[in-house]
């Protein structure tokens, strides 16, 4: 099931495009009111059709003025249940599903997260790029059995997000 839930471009690719990745970031830091941001789960494999504890993915959607978009989300490495882990622009998966929902079919089961909280767009980028230098290494069931310095998707999103700020809507 670990095979099949992770995206496309892994690997390599994802950890030879964090140092972009985190220059995206720096930019919104640098000017979070021409940002939103907001916080989704999916099923974490595109023919699962609800989501369950152990298979969801969370990622974030980052939107800007001009109604384009960029999804976010940390990802593992490796076709292992740990791996070093890297956090990914722009994932298949996750743009597929977002896609989808906004279509209004929403086969990837997702689901906006935080509806009735505003998220702080700059110190949520802020903190994210803190974790990319932070030693975090990827564990797919962090979120069942938190482990030290270990994250997946869901609980990479939940310790880097924070609430407050201005609301920004794209």
């Amino acid at each position: 099931m670990y095979l099949v839930s992770i995206d496309e471009n892994n690997g390599e690719t994802i950890l030879q495009n964090e140092p972009n990745v985190q220059a995206f970031l720096e930019h919104i830091a640098g000017s979070p009111n021409r940002y939103a941001i907001k916080a989704f789960a999916r099923t974490a494999v595109n023919f699962q059709f609800k989501r369950t504890k152990l298979l969801t993915h969370s990622y974030y959607v980052i939107a800007r003025g001009d109604g384009e978009y960029n999804t976010l989300s940390f990802y593992g490495t490796k076709m292992s249940f740990h791996s070093k882990g890297a956090w990914a622009l722009d994932a298949a998966s996750d743009k597929n599903s977002y896609a989808q929902y906004l279509e209004g079919s929403n086969r990837w089961d997702v689901q906006e997260l935080f509806t009735e909280r505003v998220i702080n767009t700059g110190q949520t980028a802020r903190n994210i790029i803190d974790r990319m230098g932070s030693g975090i290494t990827y564990f797919y069931k962090d979120h069942i059995t938190n482990k030290p310095q270990m994250d997946n998707c869901n609980t990479a999103l939940y310790e880097t997000i924070v609430f407050g700020g201005k609301i920004q809507e794209y």
